[in-house]
């Protein structure tokens, strides 16, 4: 008991001898907020002049009225009052509405609370309505706020509530409060006379836990209508958060709050969680619709707003960001519709920047935001008030530059082409999306053009209505080298090609095989002819002139047998189509310079083998391959960037070159046409980075990537080797279709030496050696894009590319050679002469051994059952008998 008075004693002491620091003094976020602000005027407390600072609208850039600088009351008695915060009503009267609250700090006596009404016209003139609570100290928790139409001011604190009538001025305090343990941190009351109070409840072991109340107010008392503790989840790291030092006033401790009259939407931010939340009232409870946190840090909805711009409602926040202990970092506002509140994803910052920048007289770190329907304001931790204001359709702010002092107040552009902007208000502009466009600056709308999917471009953010069809080609010059045909054996291709059939008629029609079978099909003509020829007598002489003519074309038995000429025809057809083969396949090399191999079944056959290695540059290399090595090093580039649906032109572009951690800005030849802007620049080195940035904050829709190098050639005339390095054409275009350019890409290539060396001939023949770079790209195209939402985020920027080329450590060396020279294929031919020659008369000498024999028994029997004389018979025994008489001679 006796602790727990001397509590009370050393509270009570502290309260009646408490004193604003020197730091406080100067702050303008001690104890409250020091900016409000409506359609009609933008109000500032500053307690280091002792002023209120008032702007009247109109807003006009071009034509600002001066503000008013007016004195805090009782400054010329020598009062001395220390403002907590002030506000103004939604609904704008003639006359500025502003109701303050604060500390009276009069060195002879102790401090009391107050809380104040000044009426101002735009003429600067005054009137000030004042009430002291004599009968309070000094407190830490002070919060107060408006009815929007100006008609009642609600005042808590940690010991007592009040409503003010503005009015009569008259004060009526609220019984029913305070409640136990409960500080109040931010307050805001609805047309309807609901207020939304947050604040901490001291709990057990000194923990303080956030806590809303819903209050129905009236003149003279309230009704509790619903509360809301904030209870995190058990694995954040919210739920470690005591807040042990939230007793007194800290800035880590500060909570905010707005309710958004015709929604019944409620904001309210914790910053000490780093969270914000979105609820719903209605005339008996307090629902939760969503949170939105922003990671392991603190300052998230420090202060926040509704704006009312395309429609709206839509969430305003200063996200500021502190590290421990407590000290900032960094300051961003954000704009959010409901989709992205309720998702985790990151979204683009409405302010700063680089699209909307800070301001050069507006210090980074922001500390308080203040929303009209449509304008935005800002405060800096020095003071400085900065009016982002509503653009027209069709434009959108410029904040680096000010109209005005303190306030200042942002200019506004149009919307640069390829976007548009159909509302009023402080977002950006939108991009055309897909088949959509705009050449014109300050557009409303879109409009639509025709976009045929793989054969177009059409990016997001597009300025033409040029699909660019002509622009999709790849062109890489690189053949590649195939692999060695399965058999690399002269003798195995040609069986294989003369004897086969093919299944298409190409192949039918180049088979020598099936020539040969219709030549054997002539053949059984002939026998067919003379075995009728036989049975007519008158025909008997041309029967035997055609045997003489037919054995003395007899290739395969020397004239033994008159058969044996038409099967030398066949015979001929055969290795005529061999010889022709082969002449023609020996034409077939290199492939470099072959057509199609139309004379075979198989068009792609080659007479080439091929071996391709992959070799490191420190190996040696032998004399016959160092001049092809210093030819490619020799030749130089021109890189040419053809960035695409575009409005950036020659004037805005700077080019950088860095060789070897030396940069230097370099010039190019440039041309703009069909929204291409193209930049040609001749390459010093092999090994170089081009920096191209932008001074126009316009999207870029694609690039395409083209270099040029001519053609090298030397020679070596004693030893017959010649060399060649290829002109080199790359173009590679990267474009997706409903994206545009990032804004600081950076793409990477990889040289690669490519060298063939291709064996002569014929021996004692030339060889060559081709050498050509070959381009690869090392960056993902993914990578250099953005969507529709990724845009969202980042607005619409200033551009960076980058582009650096460098050589590998590495060289591909293919090697061709011919199957077969000309030697062994003659040789091989006359092999295969020899081979159908005897393969022939093996066939015969199966006939004789087999086939005449069995042939002659069968004819026997046939006649024996016969009936029937002939004529001839007499003179057909006579060549019987000497065809037998020849049969047997043979064997």
């Amino acid at each position: 008991m006796l602790l727990q008075q001397l509590l009370v004693l050393i509270l009570t002491q502290f309260v009646l001898s408490y004193k604003f620091t020197e730091d406080n003094w100067n702050s303008f976020d001690a104890y409250g907020v020091k900016l409000a602000t409506n359609d009609g005027v933008v109000a500032q407390a500053r307690n280091n002049d002792a002023q209120f600072i008032l702007q009247f609208a109109p807003f006009n850039p071009s034509n600002l009225s001066s503000p008013c600088q007016i004195d805090y009351p009782g400054l010329a008695t020598g009062d001395m009052n220390f403002i907590y915060s002030i506000d103004v009503p939604k609904v704008v009267s003639y006359d500025a509405s502003v109701v303050f609250i604060g500390e009276n700090t009069d060195n002879s006596s102790s401090p009391y609370p107050f809380i104040g009404h000044l009426l101002v016209n735009s003429s600067c003139e005054t009137t000030y309505n004042m009430y002291y609570f004599t009968s309070f100290g000094h407190d830490e928790f002070f919060v107060h706020s408006i009815d929007p139409s100006g008609q009642i001011a609600y005042g808590f604190s940690s010991q007592f509530a009040f409503s003010y009538d503005l009015q009569t001025h008259s004060i009526n305090y609220l019984a029913q409060w305070p409640f136990a343990n409960f500080t109040p941190h931010a307050v805001d009351v609805s047309s309807s006379y609901v207020a939304i109070i947050a604040g901490f409840i001291n709990g057990t072991q000194n923990i303080y836990e956030p806590i809303i109340y819903m209050l129905q107010m009236n003149i003279n008392f309230f009704t509790i209508v619903d509360t809301w503790p904030y209870i995190p989840s058990n694995d954040s790291w919210q739920a470690t958060t005591t807040n042990r030092d939230a007793g007194s006033f800290t800035r880590k401790h500060v909570m905010s709050v707005s309710i958004h009259d015709n929604t019944s939407a409620v904001l309210i931010g914790m910053p000490s969680f780093n969270i914000v939340f979105w609820f719903s009232i209605t005339t008996t409870n307090l629902t939760l619709l969503a949170a939105r946190a922003n990671g392991y840090q603190r300052g998230y909805g420090q202060s926040l707003g509704w704006s009312d711009e395309d429609g709206g409602p839509y969430p305003v926040l200063l996200g500021n960001a502190y590290s421990f202990p407590y000290q900032w970092s960094s300051s961003t506002i954000y704009w959010f519709y409901w989709d992205q509140f309720i998702s985790d994803n990151p979204i683009m910052p409405m302010f700063p920047t680089v699209q909307c920048p800070l301001w050069v007289d507006l210090d980074q770190h922001l500390i308080t935001i203040a929303m009209s329907t449509l304008n935005l304001v800002v405060l800096d931790s020095t003071g400085q008030v900065y009016v982002m204001l509503q653009a027209p359709e069709g434009y959108y702010p410029t904040t680096s530059v000010a109209m005005g002092i303190n306030p200042a107040f942002s200019d506004f552009v149009s919307c640069p082409g390829g976007t548009y902007k159909y509302w009023i208000g402080v977002y950006i502009c939108y991009p055309c999306t897909m088949g959509t466009m705009t050449l014109e600056e300050g557009s409303t709308e879109c409009s639509l053009y025709n976009c045929n999917g793989d054969n177009s471009f059409c990016p997001l953010g597009s300025v033409t209505n040029d699909t660019y069809s002509d622009m999709l080609t790849f062109v890489s010059q690189e053949l590649s080298y195939p692999k060695s045909p399965e058999s690399t054996i002269f003798d195995d291709i040609l069986i294989q090609n003369m004897f086969t059939f093919g299944s298409t008629s190409h192949c039918l029609l180049v088979s020598p095989i099936f020539w040969v079978m219709v030549m054997t099909g002539f053949i059984m003509l002939i026998l067919l002819a003379m075995g009728i020829l036989k049975f007519s007598k008158q025909h008997a002489d041309t029967r035997v002139l055609i045997k003489h003519i037919f054995r003395h074309a007899d290739l395969i038995n020397e004239g033994e047998l008159w058969i044996g000429g038409p099967a030398s025809l066949a015979l001929m057809v055969l290795l005529i189509f061999a010889y022709t083969f082969s002449q023609s396949y020996l034409n077939q090399y290199p492939i470099e310079t072959t057509s199609p191999s139309t004379f075979a079944c198989d068009e792609t056959l080659r007479n080439a083998k091929f071996e391709t290695n992959l070799q490191s540059l420190s190996t040696p290399r032998n004399e016959e391959e160092e001049p092809i090595f210093d030819l490619l090093d020799e030749q130089q580039f021109t890189l040419t960037m053809d960035f695409i649906n575009t409005q950036q032109t020659c004037d805005t572009v700077q080019i950088t070159q860095t060789i070897h951690a030396y940069s230097k800005v370099i010039s190019s030849n440039c041309s703009y046409n069909r929204s291409i802007l193209s930049l040609s620049t001749v390459l010093q080195s092999h090994t170089i980075s081009l920096n191209y940035v932008f001074d126009d904050a316009k999207s870029i829709g694609g690039f395409r990537v083209r270099i040029y190098g001519q053609q090298l050639e030397t020679s070596n005339s004693s030893s017959k080797i010649y060399y060649l390095v290829r002109e080199l054409n790359f173009i590679q275009p990267f474009l997706m279709n409903n994206q545009t350019m990032a804004y600081d890409p950076n793409i990477e290539f990889q040289l690669i030496r490519v060298i063939n060396e291709t064996d002569s001939l014929y021996d004692g023949g030339a060889s060559y050696y081709n050498g050509l770079w070959s381009l690869i790209s090392l960056t993902s195209t993914s990578d250099l894009f953005l969507t529709y939402d990724d845009y969202m985020y980042y607005g619409l920027l200033k551009t960076s590319f980058s582009i650096s080329i460098s050589e590998t450590t590495y060289y591909i060396k293919n090697q061709q050679e011919p199957i077969a020279k000309q030697a062994e294929i003659i040789f091989h031919n006359l092999l295969f002469t020899i081979v159908c020659l005897e393969l022939f008369g093996l066939i015969f000498i199966v006939i004789k051994l087999v086939g005449l024999p069995l042939a002659n028994r069968i004819r026997r029997i046939m006649e024996k059952r016969s009936n029937i004389i002939h004529p001839e018979h007499s003179s057909d025994k006579l060549y019987q008998s000497t065809d037998t008489s020849e049969y047997s001679t043979t064997v």
